[in-house]
Order: C-alpha cells, then structure tokens, then sequence
C-alpha cells in the first residue's frame, strides 16, 4: 500500500492534469490561438511549480505539449505538425516550462530550508534563554533534559553526566546507561535517519564531559551541534557555580577556624602568664626540696613549650589574611636555616641535620620571621614523621630565576593521591594521627607563607627513598 506522501503526490499529479485538460478545453472553445494557448499553459506550469515541485510540473507540461499539439496546430486533431514553426514554438514552451519549473522548485526549496532554518535557530535560541535561567538548587541534568526535550520539540532526550556519573531521561527515549555512555567514552558522533536520533559528544573545548542522545527529531546536524554546545556549556557553567560556592563556603570556614584560634590563642595568653611568673617566682626563691624543684622546673619549662605554641596559633592566624604584609629584609639564607635548626633542638634532638648547600653564602630579600617559621615547620615535620634517630637533609640550590630550598627525611611516604590535599588546612593524611600528633595546620601554614613570597612548595615522596619537601623563594628586588 502506497505511503501518503505517494497518494499525496499522486493526487496532486491528477488535479494538474484536470487543470490543463480544463483550459485546453476553454481556450479550443474560445478559439484561442496557439501563442494564447500556450501563453495560459505556461501560467499554469510556473503555478503548480512553485506550488507543488518540479515534478508535478514536468509532468503537466508534457500534457500541455501533447494538447498544444492536438488541437492548436494544423493539421488539427493529429499528433503532427506540418509547420516547422510550430515545433519550434512547441519545444520553446516545454523547455521554457521546465526550465520555470525547475527554478520555481529551487525558490521554493529555499523559501522552505530557510523558514526551517529559522525555526531552528528560534528554538535553539529560546533554549539559551532557559540555560541561563536553570535553577542552581535543582539538579542541573534534569532541568537540560527537560528543556531540550520541551524546548526543541523532540520526543526524548538522554543526558549523561559524566562529572555526577548520572543518567537524566526525558520524554520518549527508549536507550540504555551503556549505550549513552558508551559514546562518551568512544568520542564519536552518530545520527541514524531511520530512527530520527542523534548522538553527540558533550564536549568543552575538546575535553568530553558528557553525552547526549535525541530521539525523534526534525533538526539538522548543526542544530543538534549547537544545542550539545549549549548543554555542556550549561553544565559546567553550574559546576563552576558549584565550585565557588563550595570555595566561598571554604574561605568562611576558614575565616571562622581563625578566629577561634586568634580567640584561643589570646586567652590561653594571661593563664599561661600567671603560671609562668609563679613558677619562675618558686624557682627563684630556691626553697623547694629536690623532688619539689624538678616538679616545679617541668612545670616551668612546659608552660613555656605552651606559650610558644600559642605565639604560633596567633602567627597562624594571622596568615589567613589577604592583605597579608611581608617586612623584606636582605637576609643570609643558610644563616636562617642554622638558626631555625638550633631553635628546633628540642624537637630534633633524636635527629641529626645536614646542610647540602651549593653555595656558601645566598643574600635574598625575604620577611625572616615568616621564612624561619616555614623552615621550623618542615624541620618539625620531618623529625615527627621520620624513622627515630634518622637524619634529616636541608639542601639549598641555588638556580637561574629561584632558590630552592628542600628538607629530606626518611621512612615517611605520602601517597600521590595525597600529595595536594596535605597542603590544606586541618587536613591529615589516613593513618598520621598514629604516629605523631598534630593539627594540620602546619603545612598550610608552609603554603601560605611561600606564596606570600611568591614562590612554590610542593612534595615528592617515595616509599624507598623517603620524602622531600621543596619551598622557592624567587629572585627579586628589595623594592617587589
């Protein structure tokens, strides 16, 4: 059984024919000439060209041909001319006809591609309005699938996100989570016209971050392009917003974690004063016994371990400033590092220390009270987290643009997957809090101060070989 756009076209077909039949009959009744004839015959094949297609027009102009023949030309009545003229006329209006048709179909067509064409670039226009206006409280993969399926006038969409890892189906869209994923992970673009569904590599420059099936569609393969643009900009548009949300919500978090500790810091100040003073007030009056003396010493020399870690806790407080002020001075590098070594005796004394130097003298110009408290900390690390009674290695290098400072120990290893989070504030690495103490803060605090200098930290670690902290400090004038 023929389709309906074969009966339409077969309809058709049979109207243009009554047509010309119909005025070849009232132009013989009215006695039209053959120029009048013919004139009435090539209006009606430019009509049914531009109304109907090149086909159609073809066919009734052969019509026109045959009864210009028939009944306008001598002899009458016969399908033969006995004027040479008369073909000439007669293959002038078939080629002319045809060649009227032909360009009345290509407006036509034109007309129609370019109406298409903007109905596309409507809709596609009209989804960029909506992307702009998705609701960040609502999962975004929802609200796309719904709105290309809506928005574009197709009957399903499927979405995969492949940040989430999660499938989003819209209206008709009979395809599976490995079929959607599948072309994600190919890379390739496919459209099946059998069907009517596109496939498309969600992409943001050329890094994949999704894939998007629709089904049952009229569009062209641009507009299914442009609307796979649209989602993956969407989606890592509200990703970005996810992140600076998250980073907002961070730096608050941080801010409060500082004031409780600028708080802390301040009070445990007078308390640790009182106890101080009383104890070196005891000692000084040398009236204790023995017993009573060491007692009263530990007591002492504790509460001056706790007012040094309290100055710290203020420093590092402090360090969470923006406007954060380095007091440059022209300083002797390996001079530093040797005075934070002796200022870290207590905590190095299971610990020896070597220096490597490439060079026996290094002037930069840094905040000395800032960079002491980095190297202290690195020390400190590296005596915590190292095998006891192994020996720990400061190297200095000096290079083009930099300075290069490293602390070596052994026996630790810090896994790569852990290797940027360390450097976060309250941050520890699975399994640390058993073999030292600590706040996590100390690294941080490394971070901050490097890249107040405008330099660089970072960390190799290596089961066999142990692990090594890097800080730079670069190259600069007094006046930077």
């Amino acid at each position: 059984m023929p389709t309906k756009a074969v009966r339409d076209t077969i309809a058709r077909i049979a109207a243009g024919i009554a047509a010309a039949l119909f005025i070849t009959w009232i132009a013989y009744r009215f006695h039209f000439n053959l120029s009048s004839a013919t004139s009435v015959h090539l209006l009606l094949v430019t009509a049914i060209a531009l109304r109907w297609g090149f086909l159609e027009a073809s066919i009734v102009s052969l019509l026109s041909v045959a009864c210009l023949d028939y009944f306008f030309t001598q002899p009458l009545f016969a399908f033969y001319m006995s004027d040479s003229h008369d073909w000439v006329a007669l293959i002038t209006f078939e080629s002319v006809a045809l060649l009227v048709s032909r360009l009345s179909n290509q407006v036509s067509r034109h007309v129609r591609e370019a109406e298409t064409h903007r109905s596309h670039l409507q809709k596609l226009y009209e989804l960029s309005q909506h992307v702009l206006l998705l609701d960040r409280q609502r999962p975004v993969d929802e609200q796309l699938a719904s709105l290309v399926q809506s928005t574009l006038k197709v009957k399903g969409v499927a979405l995969w996100n492949a940040y989430d890892l999660h499938l989003c189906k819209s209206g008709d869209c009979d395809v599976t989570e490995s079929e959607v994923r599948s072309i994600y992970f190919m890379e390739t673009n496919k459209d099946d016209l059998a069907t009517a569904t596109s496939w498309r590599v969600l992409r943001l420059s050329t890094r994949p971050i999704g894939s998007l099936v629709v089904y049952g569609h009229s569009l062209d393969a641009a507009s299914i392009n442009a609307a796979a643009s649209l989602v993956a900009v969407a989606i890592e548009r509200a990703r970005s917003f996810s992140a600076e949300s998250s980073a907002e919500a961070a730096r608050q978090s941080e801010q409060l974690r500082s004031a409780v500790l600028d708080g802390l810091a301040h009070a445990f100040k007078t308390p640790l004063t009182t106890i101080m003073s009383s104890s070196s007030g005891l000692l000084e009056m040398n009236t204790l016994s023995g017993t009573e003396k060491k007692l009263v010493t530990l007591i002492d020399r504790q509460a001056g371990h706790l007012k040094d870690l309290t100055t710290h806790l203020l420093r590092t407080a402090r360090l969470d400033n923006a406007d954060l002020k380095l007091k440059r001075e022209q300083i002797d590098l390996i001079q530093l590092i040797q005075s934070s070594i002796e200022a870290s005796s207590q905590e190095l004394s299971q610990h020896s220390v070597h220096i490597q130097p490439t060079m026996q003298r290094s002037l930069v110009w840094a905040d000395p009270h800032l960079l002491k408290m980095a190297i202290f900390q690195l020390l400190d690390n590296a005596a915590k987290y190292g095998t006891p009674g192994s020996p720990i290695a400061v190297d200095v290098q000096e290079e083009d643009a930099e300075i290069l400072i490293s602390v070596r120990n052994e026996g630790s290893f810090i896994p790569p997957e852990e290797s940027d989070k360390i450097f976060q504030r309250f941050y520890r690495c699975p399994g640390s809090d058993r073999r030292a103490s600590g706040t996590g803060i100390g690294l941080a605090v490394v971070k901050r101060i490097t890249e107040a200098h405008r330099g660089r930290t970072w960390v190799d670690s290596n089961q066999h070989a142990g692990t090594t902290f890097f800080l730079t400090l670069p190259r600069m004038a007094k006046e930077k």
